[in-house]
């Protein structure tokens, strides 16, 4: 028992071991992610107003597309009288995105609402839209309807008798918001620029005294901005007139370090997307995942944690179990010699009194000639349930081995050991065979008692297997007490 103690101790150190590393390698990870984040605003600031771009350049993308599915569903309709196609056009409006829709005949006549008509005809659009075979996007202008300021995309209606060009209008405030990311809210500042007129709109600002959807002059805002010595406006304007697609360049904007990044917009000739990041800025984005860096790598360390104390659980559950398979005889399900000799070496150290009985079953070798080995494998079968019924609770049951048993019983009177016997004789004296054939059983049986006749296990064998000597010379079938 000591050595099964010790053997544990010494199984549990590297376990212990093998945890306290696992510990240490999640925290360590923690802290290398932690330092990650910090160095983000030096490693990956393009990535982020390239992504801002992306999305912006992605939501005008999705504006053309809207109206080229607008024309398809005219060219389906039979009956394409103007008033009609109106009509189905205002109903299929998503009206939480767009503010106007309408189209102009080939004969320059306008439908849509009352101002939108007159705002498309007071910038002469429906005149660019007649002479235009391609698609083209407006200027930002002001919407005489609301205020507001909207762009509006034109679109050529192929192989139609009637209809020249389909539009639709969105405000900027609301294609804005088909590009922004909650984390960068209030962190950048994001532009659409029209390099021809140097003009540019505010989409989304980090500087609260700038007028979101304003149409503002770029050149003007110059006076806020300090380039480095290799780079200038002129360069910038020049770059994106050449038709670069897309450039980055640091600078300091109303005295803060920034990096500007700029992107064209596919499907719109001559418009970028412009995204200014201060460094303060990103680098409180960075603080932003070095926390939830933080929160998720403390969940992460709890449930390795648990989940290593529940392989610990599970390993002793499956240790008890091979235990219980290692100490039981397979055939009737009670202690093998080896366990019961553990078990009973556990009692005698208690010095409580009690006594050992070896039973052996008379004449099984004959049983078995006569019956078969399945049949004396249930004669075992109901010697181990006789002596689990008759003897009490608490008594150490065993097969010894072949057709011997060994049951120690604790805290009993001799008198009584002999009345268990007599009962347990009776109960086993008549057994009935799977064809039906009674059979009569009987057992010898020898006894010592603890501590009177033996003070250990080879002792005790000792002095109840003489007593068993006795009863099978006196014509077995019999229980004695040497």
């Amino acid at each position: 028992m000591k050595n099964r103690r010790k053997n544990m101790k010494k199984r549990g150190v590297p376990l212990a071991l093998y945890l306290t590393v696992c510990l240490a390698i999640i925290v360590s990870a923690y802290f290398h992610l932690s330092r990650i984040a910090q160095n983000f605003n030096t490693q990956h600031r393009e990535l982020i107003t390239g992504l801002y771009a992306e999305k912006m350049n992605e939501s005008m993308e999705y504006l053309q597309n809207y109206v080229k599915e607008d024309v398809k569903m005219i060219q389906a309709m039979e009956n394409k009288e103007p008033e009609k196609i109106q009509k189905r056009l205002e109903k299929n409006l998503n009206q939480k995105m767009f503010c106007n829709v309408g189209f102009i005949l080939k004969n320059g006549e306008v439908y849509g609402s009352k101002c939108a008509v007159a705002d498309i005809k007071k910038k002469n659009f429906d005149k660019q839209a007649l002479s235009s075979a391609i698609s083209f996007n407006s200027d930002p202008y002001q919407s005489s309807e609301t205020g507001n300021m909207i762009m509006t995309v034109f679109v050529p209606v192929a192989d139609d008798s009637q209809i020249r060009t389909l539009y639709v209008s969105i405000m900027i405030e609301q294609l804005r918001k088909l590009g922004v990311y909650e984390l960068l809210q209030g962190k950048i500042s994001v532009h659409l620029l029209k390099v021809d007129s140097e003009n540019f709109i505010t989409c989304i600002s980090s500087n609260e005294d700038t007028t979101a959807n304003g149409w503002n002059n770029l050149l003007l805002q110059q006076k806020y901005f300090k380039y480095d010595e290799n780079y200038s406006y002129k360069q910038w304007i020049k770059d994106m007139r050449s038709g670069k697609r897309e450039g980055r360049f640091a600078a300091q904007i109303k005295g803060e370090k920034s990096t500007i990044s700029y992107r064209s917009i596919s499907g719109m000739p001559g418009w970028y997307v412009v995204v200014e990041l201060t460094n303060k800025n990103i680098s409180d984005i960075t603080q932003h995942f070095s926390v939830w860096g933080g929160v998720y790598g403390s969940i992460l360390v709890g449930f390795t944690i648990l989940y290593m104390l529940m392989l610990l659980f599970m390993e002793k559950k499956e240790k008890k179990r091979y235990i219980g398979l290692s100490s039981t005889d397979a055939l009737t399900g009670i202690l093998n010699r080896r366990a019961f000799q553990v078990e009973l070496e556990e009692q005698i150290r208690k010095k409580e009194p009690g006594f050992f009985i070896f039973i052996d079953v008379d004449n099984f070798k004959s049983y078995n000639d006569t019956y078969g080995h399945n049949n004396g494998d249930l004669c075992l079968k109901h010697f181990t349930k006789a002596m689990q019924e008759c003897f009490p609770e608490g008594s150490i049951l065993s097969r010894y081995g072949g057709d011997e048993f060994v049951v120690y019983l604790k805290d009993v009177t001799k008198e009584s050991v002999y009345i268990y016997m007599e009962k347990f004789q009776k109960m086993i004296a008549d057994l009935t065979l799977a064809t039906g054939e009674k059979v009569h059983l009987s057992a010898s049986a020898g006894g010592a008692a603890f501590p009177e006749q033996g003070e250990d296990f080879i002792s005790l064998c000792r002095s109840a297997d003489a007593a068993l000597y006795n009863v099978k010379q006196n014509g077995k079938g019999a229980f004695k007490i040497k």
